[in-house]
């Protein structure tokens, strides 16, 4: 699998290419933590992330991510740069402009503000423990002080937010039901264990029901701690169902 590391925004970006390309990219929003630097990748190194990427590539899909600037939060420069990457990529690989996109986490509140400059792009979401609500993920680390000082500082620090100006920023964050609401098929991927971002699971029931109810493209999946390696398989599975509309 040749791989290769470039800038954007002055970002560092990987791109994975398979050995035989089916013509579809995948792009990875990825969760805290999952750095890109000149040298390497989170994605590259993690023993599960590692084969969900050989997975891909190995059904043929072109996969790319970028830093998006560390712990973004969701903030308007991670959303910018992540459509600037793909309009990067459109233009110098040869794929389908319409991609598959892989959130994890964090990379749910990037994808809220994405997809409405994407949404004719968008072929399909498969979206793994996401976070879809900042609000609630700052109630959760109230229990634990130092987890919550520390994501208050990363917060205001992504979104430039002075010590006056944090009761008003929490006043401006209001609940967005756009992954209840789009009409791209929608795969949500859940640890069956506790997970960093546990409080968000009654917010992907109500997207699950509000989906069903009203017939929108769905699906719900526990995995077991010991399934999580075979992701990948899964993953491909569910991007190759919505291809035939090209």
């Amino acid at each position: 699998m040749y791989q290769r590391l470039f800038q954007v925004e002055q970002e560092w970006c990987m791109i994975h290419y398979p050995e035989r390309p089916n013509g579809f990219a995948v792009m990875i929003i990825g969760d805290y933590g999952q750095d890109v630097d000149e040298k390497s990748s989170f994605w590259s190194h993690h023993e599960f992330r590692k084969k969900w990427v050989r997975d891909m590539t190995d059904k043929g899909y072109i996969v790319f991510y970028s830093n998006l600037y560390g712990a973004n939060w969701g903030n308007k420069r991670a959303v910018r740069l992540a459509h600037r990457l793909y309009q990067y990529v459109k233009r110098t690989e040869i794929i389908n402009p319409r991609i598959h996109i892989l959130i994890e986490g964090m990379g749910g509140l990037v994808l809220k503000d994405l997809y409405p400059l994407m949404k004719d792009e968008v072929r399909s979401i498969v979206m793994l423990s996401p976070c879809v609500s900042l609000r609630n993920h700052l109630e959760q680390e109230k229990e634990q002080k130092f987890f919550h000082k520390k994501l208050i500082r990363e917060i205001r620090h992504a979104f430039s937010v002075t010590e006056d100006q944090w009761p008003a920023f929490i006043e401006s964050l209001t609940e967005s039901d756009v992954f209840h609401t789009i009409p791209m098929p929608l795969y949500i991927v859940q640890p069956a264990s506790l997970n960093r971002y546990k409080n968000q699971v009654s917010l992907i029931l109500d997207i699950y029901r509000d989906r069903l109810e009203n017939g929108l493209m769905v699906d719900l999946f526990y995995v077991l701690p010991e399934k999580r390696m075979s992701l990948g398989r899964k993953f491909t599975s569910y991007f190759a169902k919505h291809e035939s509309d090209l």
